[in-house]
């Protein structure tokens, strides 16, 4: 690496990648931006808003899909138009939460729905969900963390 490109990257942590990319990652993979790995990035507050949104969402989550009789469902839902009202209840527990989402949110909700189980995904909640991570990878090529893909020869 020569000198210009080591002037030209961004230092290590100042990068934020998308807030939307971040929560999706945090929501879907938490692992894969850990606090000790990503120190510098863990000590800006909007990540942290973040970090505490991804884990809200993954706590209904696993209410949603646990396995056994505490197993929460959905027995509600309204759409506005930028939030959703969800409302789940676990029978079992006399509980019941009403709790107000954004769309990305509420999508991401819906995906691991989808991918837990057999419940169908409308195709807005997957591009909402699909798009985010698309920002995520765009946002590491942009910082020059490109992958060497090997060589091929179709000719093979």
């Amino acid at each position: 690496m020569t000198a210009a490109q080591k002037t030209s990257r961004p230092p290590a942590g100042r990068h934020i990648p998308d807030g939307d990319a971040l929560l999706c990652a945090l929501v879907l993979a938490p692992h894969t931006y850990s606090r000790n790995r990503f120190f510098g990035l863990y000590e800006r507050a909007e990540v942290m808003r973040i970090r505490r949104r991804a884990a809200r969402v993954r706590g209904i989550i696993r209410q949603l899909t646990t396995d056994g009789p505490n197993r929460a469902q959905i027995v509600g839902e309204q759409v506005f138009e930028d939030r959703v009202l969800l409302r789940y209840s676990m029978d079992t527990v006399s509980f019941v939460r009403t709790t107000s989402l954004a769309r990305l949110e509420a999508a991401l909700v819906h995906f691991a729905l989808h991918k837990s189980s057999d419940r169908p995904l409308h195709p807005h909640d997957q591009q909402l969900v699909e798009g985010a991570l698309a920002r995520l990878s765009e946002a590491l090529f942009a910082e020059g963390n490109t992958a060497q893909l090997p060589d091929t020869d179709a000719s093979q």
